[in-house]
């Protein structure tokens, strides 16, 4: 104790400054409006009448919210509007999957969208990094508690700013090694990766058309940030578009997306 007392008063205050905004930086928790809602939604069935692909009525114009509060058909919720809606958009957005991906194939567009989710979905990637990579997965004695999505500070913390390259290592190997070699964060890390109870799973085996495909779709989510209803949107019109998506790595071709068709979930 007095050996910190000691070097806490040789360190200027500016850089005490420093490290505590950083420090508080790093440890703040990040949270979607699409994993807020699910939150709340998912354990009240909500998507019972909410996120049908083809009734966009109960969704109030699908991303203009309405106080249902006070009308007297619908039960009463304690929630942002905002955060179920954008849940709603995801659950109509995954529902209509199978018809985004037969109208490309109908009219010969390849998307990276398409082929990522595709991939996404068989190999369970959702399930631990939230809808659409927008996290909410608690993560019992991790850093902040949960695992993270592919969007804001923790995404870039962990794979380099978005780096393909570090991200394929995380696909490839449950772990981009690099962040152990950092100085006094490499340690902290090491801490938390060996104790925390969901550690990411190596997919190796994956066949390499598969891994850049994945790369290539995770660093695309994260080019959407945190999703609003808007914004998932966005991403059902993008993923049905001729256009080359403007997040993706040029290691993805067409011939590579035409490969992900056999790997339907």
């Amino acid at each position: 104790m007095k050996s910190a007392k000691r070097f806490v008063m040789m360190v200027p205050v500016p850089v005490l400054v420093f490290l505590f905004a950083w420090a508080g930086h790093r440890m703040t928790p990040e949270s979607a409006p699409v994993a807020r809602g699910a939150a709340y939604a998912e354990v009240r069935d909500c998507v019972g009448c909410h996120g049908d692909p083809k009734n966009s009525v109960a969704d109030a114009n699908h991303y203009q919210c309405s106080n249902t509060n006070k009308m007297t058909w619908h039960p009463a919720y304690d929630v942002e509007c905002k955060d179920v809606m954008a849940y709603f958009e995801t659950v109509r957005l995954r529902r209509n999957f199978d018809d985004r991906a037969q109208n490309n194939m109908r009219n010969n567009i390849d998307s990276l969208l398409i082929a990522g989710e595709q991939l996404v979905r068989k190999y369970h990637c959702f399930q631990c990094h939230g809808h659409f990579g927008q996290g909410g997965f608690k993560n019992a004695k991790s850093f902040k508690g949960y695992v993270p999505g592919y969007f804001g500070n923790d995404f870039k913390v962990l794979t380099n700013n978005a780096d393909p390259a570090s991200v394929r290592e995380w696909i490839m190997h449950g772990m981009d090694s690099a962040i152990l070699q950092k100085p006094i964060t490499g340690r902290i890390a090491e801490f938390f990766f060996s104790r925390q109870a969901v550690n990411m799973p190596s997919y190796k085996s994956l066949k390499s058309e598969e891994i850049e495909i994945l790369v290539n779709y995770v660093i695309a989510l994260n080019q959407f940030g945190p999703m609003t209803a808007k914004t998932v949107r966005l991403y059902a019109e993008q993923s049905q578009s001729t256009e080359r998506f403007a997040g993706s790595h040029n290691s993805v071709t067409p011939k590579t997306l035409k490969l992900a068709n056999q790997y339907r979930p």
